[in-house]
Order: structure tokens, then sequence, then C-alpha cells
């Protein structure tokens, strides 16, 4: 039996990189005990691995796009020295209501769209990235969707949290917590309707606690939102779609205008819309951001910028150059600087490797931290993949890395603190990996003072974990001694 027999029967029929061999999908949900380790499993590691990502479950009714995917979460679950395994999927109300219908309802991401579709033209599928807010795990959709709530043990889905009963819209992609004061902090984003932007603070307890309207110029697609100890940053970069030609024509089409700044909208974490300060920087775009900080009356952040996004489509690729162009990212780790008492701005590249998929010890989201983990991604590489892990030194720019053995591509890889750690990187690096070619796939363990070391365990997997988006570290401390 082939690892890849899990994955839908009709994909055979389909001529599309995003279904087959590493970024197969798998429709099989699957729960192990005790799994064996290969090397030394640290005493310390307790918490969980999660990561999202797509797995479609019905055949597409047009072309294919990798976001397209339902969403189905992995974790890894490390406690007393054992090691459990599981996957689930997100059972969001589309993926039931085309369960129901034995079909694929919704046009993927290229569309063309069809606007009578309930809920919306796209189908939510919660697949991008997981946030652990409280007690409540949340998967989330790349261009807003519900915030779907797991059950962080077991991967059930609970429903879609409202937020206290105030919240029936949507969330973006990548909110952030502040674990010091426990708030969550997200934007959602209009087609259509001004202001196109609105941002929302939830507390500590669950319940939606402030929202405000943020005027944009028209519609954008930002995917991040950053936030220091005392300020929140909305993001609103020149690479967007026409609303008009979406309307009429039913298909998003996104353009890069190089005439246009990159902006930063910063403001107190619970101000109003007149509060909002916006900075402009280069033209560019950014998918995810490092972390960002205070320092006096500066705001340093530090992400991975795009100076170029435009999409490099290919005509010998076809009906499917335009995913295939989207994908093909260029992105270096950069460094933008705001002063709140001046207005002035300064911004350079810390590095001209391709990486992305960034991760800092997400404990200290809003604080000064110096050290990240990237993904390398080959500037030549067909579809996305991840051949290398990076740390980076935000102190000086400087990087050492891992490169995964020939055919392993990983997933993007949170840090896992060690127990009473003073150290910022006191602790471990984990992440899935999957063989491109033998569908094998293994839980990888780094030391994260140590990466280049490569893995000091290998957790073989009983199923095979097709590529995916953005995972997570769960404190085992919240998860098994009662705060979850």
């Amino acid at each position: 039996m082939s690892p890849f027999d899990d994955r839908p029967a009709w994909t055979d029929a389909i001529d599309n990189p995003y279904l087959h061999g590493l970024h197969a999908p798998t429709v099989r949900e699957t729960k192990a005990l005790d799994l064996p380790v290969e090397g030394e499993l640290p005493e310390g590691l307790y918490g969980a691995y999660v990561r999202n990502g797509p797995n479609a479950v019905h055949a597409p009714n047009n072309l294919y796009h990798w976001f397209d995917g339902d969403g189905m979460v992995h974790g890894l679950y490390f406690r007393d020295g054992r090691v459990e395994y599981r996957s689930r999927f997100v059972q969001t109300q589309g993926l039931a209501d085309e369960t129901e219908a034995g079909r694929s309802i919704w046009p993927g991401v290229m569309g063309p769209f069809d606007f009578d579709l309930p809920r919306h033209f796209m189908k939510d599928t919660a697949n991008t990235d997981v946030i652990l807010h409280g007690d409540r795990l949340l998967a989330l959709w790349y261009l807003c969707g519900a915030p779907y709530d797991l059950d962080p043990r077991t991967l059930e889905t609970r429903g879609v949290a409202d937020f206290g009963g105030r919240w029936s819209s949507t969330v973006s992609a990548h909110p952030k917590v502040d674990e010091r004061t426990g708030e969550l902090v997200f934007f959602t984003l209009s087609d259509f309707e001004p202001p196109y932007m609105h941002y929302g603070v939830v507390g500590a307890d669950g319940v939606l606690a402030h929202t405000i309207p943020i005027d944009l110029p028209g519609a954008r697609a930002p995917h991040d939102i950053t936030l220091t100890e005392r300020f929140s940053i909305v993001h609103d970069f020149p690479l967007f779609h026409d609303p008009a030609v979406l309307r009429e024509h039913g298909y998003r089409v996104a353009r890069f205008y190089r005439d246009l700044p990159s902006r930063f909208g910063v403001l107190p974490r619970r101000g109003g819309t007149d509060d909002v300060r916006w900075f402009e920087f280069e033209a560019g775009y950014v998918l995810h951001m490092v972390n960002a900080w205070e320092e006096g009356d500066w705001i340093v952040m530090d992400g991975c910028f795009q100076p170029d996004p435009t999409i490099r489509r290919r005509p010998e690729e076809g009906e499917l150059a335009s995913m295939l162009g989207y994908l093909r990212i260029r992105a270096h780790l950069h460094r933008w600087e705001m002063n709140l008492a001046t207005g002035e701005t300064r911004e350079r590249p810390l590095d001209d490797l391709n990486v992305e998929f960034c991760l800092p010890d997400t404990r200290r989201y809003g604080q000064k931290t110096r050290y990240s983990w990237h993904q390398h991604i080959p500037v030549d590489s067909y579809t996305v993949e991840f051949h290398a892990l990076v740390k980076y030194d935000h102190s000086d720019g400087s990087c050492v890395r891992f490169d995964y053995e020939p055919g392993w591509i990983a997933s993007e890889s949170p840090f896992a603190p060690h127990i009473g750690a003073t150290d910022e990187d006191d602790g471990w690096i984990v992440t899935i990996a999957t063989h491109r070619d033998t569908g094998a796939s293994e839980g990888w363990v780094f030391e994260a003072q140590e990466i280049e070391r490569g893995p000091i365990a290998r957790i073989p997997l009983p199923t095979r974990v097709p590529s995916g988006f953005h995972a997570k570290w769960l404190p085992g401390e919240r998860l098994w001694n009662g705060a979850v």
C-alpha cells in the first residue's frame, strides 16, 4: 500500500501540481498513540505542535488553487516522554454543505465566482492558520473567514467563535495574541463597501471588547497585523484587485501599483478611527511579519518583504499560470521603523535570502525579539517547497541554516520554549516534514540554539501529511495543567 493511496481518486484526472505528490490532499483523519522516536526526545518538550493546511475533499468545479482545499489540522503532542499524532478536518459550514450535496458547490479562489451562492461567493475553508486564545484554538482563512473554534487537545471542531455574542463577521488569517494581556487583535476586510477594513480587540475573557472602522482608499488585501506593547499596526499595500472587475466578470485580478507606497497605520490598542497614523514606505507587499516592538519614540517592525510582488505568469503554463505565478514568492527579511514623535521613517533589508513563513517566540509578540525561524524557498521552485530551516539574529541580520535532506520538505517551524528558560532561544524547533517521492512523513525536533546540527529526534508518522500552511506551538501547561 502506497502512502499516496489516501488521496481522493478524482485527483488522477486533474493535471495540477497542487493536487499531486507533495501537495496531494488526504481525506484520512488519523489518531496514533505512543509513536516511535528515532534519536533523543528532549525531556522538557511539553506541549503540542499544530499545523493547518488544505486538503480538498471534493473534485473542484473549476480550476483548482492550492488555497482552495478544505482545512485539516495536524497535531503532534509531547508529554511524559511520549508522542501522539492526530489529524482532523475543520468542520466548516462549507464542507458540511458540500458533503451533503456530494460535490463542490463553490468555485475556488481562481473563479469565476457566483454571487448568488449562500453566505459568500467563495468557500471559507479555515485552512490557513491556527491561533490559541484562551481555551480556543482558532482555525482561520486567508481572505478573512469565520473563526472556527477547535478543542486544542482533540482538534475537534466546536463551532464558530462569536466572541461573547458580539461578533458575527469574519476575522483575518493572522490575528495576534498579546500574552501579557491576553488580548487578541484582528481586522476584517470588505471587497466592495467602504471603509473596507474594520479592526477589533477581543479581551482575555474571549469577549469582543473594541471595534472600529479603518478608512482605506479602496479594497485592499493585507494578510497580517502586528502589535507592540501599546499599539496595533494595520497594513495597506499596493497589490490589490479591482472590485469592478470582480463584480462584473467574477474574477479577483490582482495588480501591483508601483507608484503607490506601502503604508502602515499605527493606532493605540483600543484607539479610535481618528487615532490611526499612517507611515509610508517603499512599494511592495508583505505576507507575514515577524514581530514589532517599541524603542523610545520608535516602532521597529521586521518581516518578509516582497519588493516586486508582480505576478510572474509564464504563458507555457497555460490556464494555471496565474496561480503558479502568484505563488512564486520573492521575499527577504526587512526592517521598517516609524518615529511616533517626529513622523520620520527608515527602512532597510536585513538579508537577501529568499525566506518566508517566519516565527519568533510567539509568547513575545509586541516585545523586542532577537531571533526568528524561517523557511527558505528556492527562487526556481515550480511549486512552493521549503528546503531549509533558517534562524535569524535580528541584532545584525546574520543567520544559520539547516538544509533538509534531498526529497524532504518541512513545514512552518515554531519555537517550543524550555520550561523556565531565561534565554530567548532556549528550547526547540518542531516541524513536520514529508518526502516528496515516497510520501513518508516525520515529526522533527531541533535544538533551537543549534539548528545546523539537524534534527535531534525524528518521529515517523503513521500517515502522510501533505504540504500546508501555518503552525503554532501550544504550551503543555496550557493544555494539561488546567489553563485550557
